[in-house]
């Protein structure tokens, strides 16, 4: 309990009243003094502690989040035979964007994700551990398991070994299987039908993300959101290595080239 604040503003009240030569000024100054300490030193100062300790907790919390996320990570990347660089850069940008790691925190999280990557611990005693701390936030449960997806897709494809691990963290995280195929839809589109014809544009919409039925404005939008995020510019301000700055620009390259091709074959429409 604080009382610093109410000794404080009692002395100075007694003080004040006493040399005013009210009658009984010391005693009726050190009440109303005690009021005034109490609301104006005592109660700010639990305020900010409280604030304090609540921004410590936070800090511990996502520090344990971060911990069962890139060990269960770590082995969604390696669940198909090999980690590749997609998915390095994926977690570089998790570290940077979602997390807002500093360069002590990244090296920590990057120390977690190689022993977990390497350790004969499986992928379900991990999902099992991040349950068990987090089982009553449901949200932090949904936000991490789209984390999981995104690993997955990050190599534009889903492993049957990637799809069964996910489906072993949907039935430990008590998920349903339409929230499943909800998350699952953000980052895999269905397959073709197999009454569809196809055209040689088919593969220039699939690297924008897009589809035929899409408008023009839908197709820009698609078009500049990737080529911002590929911009070879914007991966060396990162500190992109050598070779993911190769990738980078032939993924560019590609992003413009399909956007082109369409753009030609629906003016020419």
């Amino acid at each position: 309990m604080q009382a610093k604040g109410k000794i404080i503003g009692g002395i100075i009240g007694m003080f004040l009243l006493d040399r005013a030569g009210m009658p009984l000024g010391g005693l009726v100054g050190f009440f109303f003094g005690m009021i005034a300490g109490h609301f104006l030193i005592d109660l700010p100062r639990v305020a900010a502690r409280a604030a304090a300790d609540e921004a410590r907790a936070h800090r511990r919390r996502q520090g344990v989040v971060i911990f069962h996320v890139f060990r269960m990570c770590a082995k969604i990347a390696k669940s198909d035979g090999r980690v590749n660089q997609a998915e390095v850069l994926l977690m570089e940008k998790l570290m940077v964007q979602h997390f807002r790691l500093s360069a002590a925190g990244r090296r920590e999280a990057i120390q977690i994700w190689k022993a977990a990557k390497d350790s004969e611990e499986t992928f379900d005693a991990f999902a099992r551990a991040f349950y068990r701390d987090f089982a009553r936030d449901r949200y932090q449960i949904m936000n991490v398991m789209d984390i999981l997806f995104a690993v997955a897709a990050a190599d534009g494809s889903l492993h049957p070994r990637e799809e069964a691990l996910l489906l072993r963290a949907a039935g430990i995280f008590q998920i349903s299987r339409m929230h499943y195929d909800r998350i699952k839809g953000r980052y895999f589109q269905p397959p073709p039908q197999k009454t569809a014809h196809w055209s040689p544009l088919d593969p220039h919409y699939a690297i924008l993300g897009a589809s035929p039925t899409d408008s023009l404005e839908e197709i820009k939008r698609k078009f500049r959101k990737l080529a911002m995020e590929w911009h070879p510019d914007k991966m060396l301000a990162k500190g992109a290595s050598g070779e993911a700055m190769r990738h980078a620009k032939e993924k560019f390259q590609q992003i413009n080239e399909a956007y082109e091709r369409i753009l030609d074959a629906r003016k020419s429409g």
